[in-house]
This record gives structure tokens, C-alpha cells and sequence, in this order.
């Protein structure tokens, strides 16, 4: 009896083309084919026996954002300094109580005009001592937020301070040459350079430098931007600030007293609101900002007062001495 040949892989042999069981050609699975091991639809990343794990999208951090110092509400104590800063210190009804204490009433009967300046630097200091104290206390809070919404890109702050301040004197001076006007001085800048000259530096930069910028922030941008933006819309309170800090300082000619308000002269105080405004309004109404804007104009402003302008004024009487020196020796020559 003739046996079939055995295939050696224990199947039966095909030809090719052949159907098989399933009916699928040679060398293709059937349906009821599957591969070793789980199938995709039974594979789930985890440990054997635990529930399938959801795996979600890495979060992405926060975006870093300026935050907002909040200046809080309005108060009777904000009326109240306010009603002091107008009625005492632009009144100059402060300084008239300080001029007849012993010893300042002294100076201003003496004749001499640096004891004059003298008293009439006592009678600022003393204001912005008083107003000083009254601002820093109020405002003490706002003052805290605002040092800690500081520290959002607190490098590119502290480096914009120069920079913002020579861009207002570039502006500035670009600005007169195109009106084609002389520099100007205010009767307010001309009586602060009298005062600086009978007073130290140190002196100067504590009342003018430190006291009175924070005084005018605290009354122009924190009072009259921060509180009041509760009620109106930030930029109409931007523009009274911007309007009225240059007013301040021309009370003498909004009166009468002085014919200094010109445009040339309002200049610098105009685009220096302006500055302090855009400043304490872009960086979250920080108190601290504007202060720390102000108070580095002041300062440069005293140390040109004290030192670059001696120094100017030394070096053209040097140049003055050379050039008189120069004309004497060409005498000589032409002489000989």
C-alpha cells in the first residue's frame, strides 16, 4: 500500500493557488489568525492587574503677567491729606506758621538773602516733612503690594529708569528746537536753585530728592489715578494727573504773580507727568515705580545743580583765562 508523503512542518502540502481551510491563498492568516502576545486593543500601559492609566498632557505653566498693586479705596484720611496738601502746602499756609517760629523768623528779618533762602528751604523741608509722613502712613500698603508686583522683570524697571529719563530730555530739547525758542526756566526751578545754594547736598537730597517726589506720587498718581480709577476710566484720571502736576508748579502765575507760564517753560513738567503717568500705570499702578522714576529725576537734577554745573562754569572761566592769555600773547608777537 502506496502512503502519502509526510510534510516534514506537519502541514499538509499545497499547491500554488491553492485554497485552503479558510480559504485565504498561501502565506496569508485567516481571519481567525492572531499573532502572539495581547492584542493592540487589550494592550494598556500600567501593572498587570491595575486599571488602565489615562495619561493627559504634560500642563503647561502660567504665562507671567504684570500683576496689579491695588491702591485700595478712597478714604476720609485720603480727603484729609488731601484737603491739607491744597489748603496747607499750596497755600503756603504751612510754611507761614513755620516762618514765625524762633529762629526762622530770625532769617527772614536778618536782610541777607542767603538767610532768606535758608528759611525759605526750612518752610519746604518742614512741608514735606509733615505731607511726607501723612502719605508714607496712608499709603503704606499700597506702598507693600506694589514692592511685591515689583519683582515682575524688576531688572528691565531698574534699567529703564536712565532710560526714560534721557529720552525726556532728548524729547525736550528736540522739542524747543523745533518751536525755535530759547530755554526757559521756571520761577519755581529759579527759587529751588537759590535754596540749593545755602544748603548741603545731603540736605537737598533727602527733602527734594526723597520727600517731595514721593509726596507728589502719592496725591498725582496713587490718589488721583490708583483710587480714582475705581470710579472713572484709568486714562480720563491719566489725563487730569498728566494736566494738572505741571500746574503745581506755576500757582505764582495761575495767580498773577509771575508771567513764567509758557510753553517752553511747562515743557519739562508736562512730558515728566507724562513719564511718571504711563510708568505708574504699565507697571500695575506701582507706587513704588513711580516714586523710584521721580525721585531718580530729582536727583540727577541736584547733582548737575552741585556738581556739573561748577564744574561748567570753572571750566569756562579756565577757557576764558586761556583765550585771554592767547590774545596777550599775539600782542607780544606782533609786537617783537
Amino acid at each position: 500500500m502506496t502512503h502519502p508523503e509526510q510534510n516534514p512542518y506537519g502541514y499538509p502540502p499545497q499547491q500554488p493557488g491553492q485554497a485552503g481551510d479558510s480559504g485565504q491563498q498561501l502565506g496569508q492568516p485567516g481571519p481567525s489568525f492572531q499573532p502572539p502576545g495581547p492584542s493592540p486593543e487589550q494592550f494598556q500601559p500600567g501593572y498587570p492587574g491595575q486599571a488602565p492609566q489615562q495619561y493627559q498632557p504634560y500642563p503647561q505653566p502660567p504665562r507671567k503677567r504684570q500683576l496689579d498693586a491695588d491702591p485700595g479705596r478712597f478714604t476720609w484720611w485720603d480727603a484729609g491729606a488731601t484737603l491739607l496738601y491744597i489748603l496747607g502746602f499750596m497755600t503756603g499756609l504751612i510754611s507761614l506758621l513755620i516762618y514765625v517760629l524762633p529762629g526762622v523768623s530770625d532769617l527772614l528779618t536778618s536782610g541777607v538773602q542767603e538767610d532768606l533762602n535758608l528759611a525759605a528751604f526750612l518752610g519746604n523741608a518742614i512741608s514735606y516733612g509733615i505731607l511726607g509722613t501723612v502719605a508714607i502712613v496712608l499709603s503704606f500698603g499700597a506702598l507693600v503690594r506694589s514692592i511685591r508686583t515689583f519683582s515682575y522683570l524688576w531688572w528691565l524697571k531698574l534699567l529703564l529708569i536712565p532710560v526714560i529719563w534721557v529720552g525726556i530730555l532728548v524729547f525736550n530739547a528736540a522739542l524747543v528746537l523745533i518751536l525755535g525758542e530759547e530755554p526757559q526756566t521756571s520761577q519755581n526751578q529759579e527759587g529751588i536753585v537759590e535754596m540749593l545754594g545755602v544748603v548741603p547736598f545731603l540736605a537737598a537730597f533727602v527733602v527734594i530728592g526723597l520727600l517731595g517726589p514721593y509726596v507728589e506720587e502719592y496725591f498725582f498718581r496713587h490718589l488721583l489715578i490708583g483710587k480714582l480709577s475705581r470710579h472713572v476710566n484709568i486714562w480720563i484720571c491719566a489725563a487730569i494727573s498728566v494736566v494738572s502736576f505741571p500746574l503745581l508748579h506755576f500757582l505764582p502765575a495761575l495767580v498773577g504773580a509771575a508771567d513764567d507760564l509758557t510753553l517752553v517753560a511747562v515743557l519739562p513738567y508736562l512730558t515728566m507727568g507724562l513719564a511718571f503717568t504711563l510708568a505708574y500705570i504699565l507697571t500695575g499702578r506701582s507706587l513704588i515705580y513711580a516714586w523710584l522714576l521721580h525721585a531718580f529725576n530729582n536727583t540727577m537734577s541736584l547733582l548737575v545743580t552741585y556738581y556739573v554745573m561748577p564744574w561748567a562754569e570753572d571750566m569756562e572761566e579756565q577757557l576764558d583765562q586761556l583765550e585771554q592769555a592767547g590774545h596777550i600773547l599775539r600782542v607780544v608777537l606782533v609786537g617783537a
